[in-house]
């Protein structure tokens, strides 16, 4: 009896010491693909905070990153739809629409940035650069005509879309 007990609690205690370990490792994974990233914090939060980091491999890491982008850009345009239906402004109306195509593009190219990570890196970090160019465009857009100019009521949000794809830019880049 005592022989058994051993045994189990050497496989317990085998088990735990080989799930911290690859715990360990996970998060020596997050932290080394992050620190080679400019916002280290950003990077470092987003992916702690998402539950498939602990599983995951580089090219993991990127799609989850693209993941948090592309969740960024769909609540944003459904913001920006929105303030398009409360404004009677003809100028804000012309800005949010510029936005709303923007933002509806990178809604479409970040799934196919997803798609082509590990396969087609290129790709993937082409259609990254194109969500970057939109957040640019939507924002750009209410200082681009000097009489009209306003600010931006998206100024954080594009800005924070940009980096995260710009974070998942690198983790792709990382591939090769």
């Amino acid at each position: 009896m005592e022989t058994s007990l051993t045994k189990s609690g050497m496989s317990l205690l085998f088990l735990s010491l080989l799930f911290t370990l690859i715990y360990h490792s996970h998060a020596d994974l997050i932290g080394s693909t992050c620190e080679k990233n400019e916002y280290i914090d950003l990077c470092l939060s987003t992916l702690r905070s998402d539950p498939r980091s602990a599983a995951a491999d580089v090219a993991g890491l990127a799609r989850i990153m693209f993941d948090a982008a592309l969740a960024k850009a769909t609540a944003t345009l459904d913001q920006i739809k929105d303030l398009l239906k409360k404004t009677s402004d003809p100028d804000l109306r012309l800005y949010l629409t510029v936005c709303a195509k923007e933002y509806q593009s990178a809604t479409e190219d970040i799934p196919i940035a997803i798609q082509n990570v590990g396969s087609h890196n290129f790709e993937s970090r082409t259609k990254a650069d194109d969500v970057y160019d939109e957040a640019r465009t939507c924002e750009e857009i209410f200082t681009d005509l000097p009489s009209k100019r306003r600010q931006s009521p998206f100024t954080a949000v594009n800005r924070l879309l940009q980096k995260l794809v710009m974070i998942a830019s690198g983790v792709v880049e990382s591939l090769g």
